[in-house]
């Protein structure tokens, strides 16, 4: 067999099967008519399709984040030029709207901070570190969100909690 009759022969096989196939993707149009009278019925019965559901934020592949970048941030009092690893949990409060950013830091230790939209509103803290007794403190310029907590400071981006 030659190339060209191959070639027609798979085109020929192709056109069958996309003709087979007929309709136009609507299944409610004219499949329901060609089944007869029990077929309009189930037609006419199953109505239209629901709602699509609400998406899900996905998640990070390999991570429990819905987003991580990477965030301006800076310790022992200095200002944020160094650059840490942050990743959000989005709604993830009891509350609809709580977030949760967790940075690390570059001792390898991580930071939670929480926020309600895109307001920060606590830390974690513990006894261990002496961030039990730190205020959180935060300013906005523009989309994003400086906040200190005790001698540390993060830079929050708006996009980051809304996903925008």
């Amino acid at each position: 067999m030659t190339i060209m009759n191959t070639r027609l022969l798979w085109t020929t096989l192709l056109v069958a099967s996309l003709a087979a196939c007929g309709g136009t993707g609507d299944d409610t149009s004219d499949s329901a008519a060609a089944g007869g009278p029990e077929a309009m019925a189930a037609a006419e019965t199953n109505g239209p399709p629901p709602p699509p559901e609400a998406a899900e934020d996905a998640l990070v592949p390999g991570t429990d984040y819905n987003a991580t970048t990477i965030i301006s941030c800076g310790f022992d009092g200095a200002p944020p030029t160094q650059k840490c690893d942050a990743g959000i949990k989005r709604n993830w409060g009891d509350a609809p709207g709580e977030h949760l950013v967790e940075v690390t830091k570059p001792d390898g230790m991580k930071r939670a901070i929480f926020f309600r939209g895109t307001e920060p509103y606590g830390a974690d803290s513990v006894q261990a570190d002496g961030s039990a007794g730190w205020d959180l403190k935060w300013t906005r310029s523009g989309d994003q969100t400086t906040i200190t907590f005790g001698p540390e400071t993060y830079v929050v981006v708006d996009a980051m909690i809304t996903g925008g």
